[in-house]
């Protein structure tokens, strides 16, 4: 077991890896961890569910004593809030990742079109995978995806649209 320290937060962490990773715009050495924890019960899960919406971390490895900036990739577990009870064990699996310090510059606007482009495309043709297995498996109706659509947006636009900001004044500079 490794113990975190994360935003002056002692986690006790059940699996943890750290690997690095290259960039595939700037060609840097990247350090990544994906480290899973466990708490009891909904109040738990609520607590750390936001905790994990942050888009910055300060990390340190309490057995290593080193400390990092890292940008949250992602945070995830098996339940959605309405079914976890007072009693249920909860896993949360999060990746967190160092960002590149040097920015290439683009070498041609079209490369850079091309790659969102593919990106974007990329997205939607997962995310219509997803639906047409749910709605196959009778999981889900048109109707309800699309209200749950029109409620993720109403509470994440923000949120999203600022971190996409972020991530574009941080490559500017």
């Amino acid at each position: 077991m490794t113990q975190l320290m994360i935003n002056n937060v002692s986690f006790h962490v059940d699996m943890f890896e750290e690997k690095m990773i290259t960039d595939a715009n700037t060609g840097e050495e990247l350090k990544r961890l994906n480290f899973s924890f466990s708490v009891v019960g909904k109040a738990a899960y609520d607590k750390y569910d936001a905790f994990f919406e942050d888009p910055y971390f300060e990390v340190t490895n309490m057995e290593t004593k080193e400390t990092l900036t890292l940008k949250n990739i992602s945070h995830s577990t098996f339940y959605q809030s309405p079914e976890i009870t007072d009693h249920t064990n909860i896993v949360f699996r999060v990746k967190l990742q160092q960002e590149p310090v040097k920015v290439k510059e683009q070498i041609k606007n079209e490369q850079s079109t091309e790659s969102t482009v593919n990106e974007m495309l990329l997205s939607r043709i997962k995310f219509k995978a997803l639906v047409e297995i749910l709605e196959e498996k009778g999981l889900l109706t048109e109707n309800e995806l699309y209200t749950k659509i029109e409620e993720v947006a109403e509470r994440d636009f923000d949120i999203l649209r600022d971190e996409l900001s972020h991530s574009k004044k941080e490559v500017k500079a």
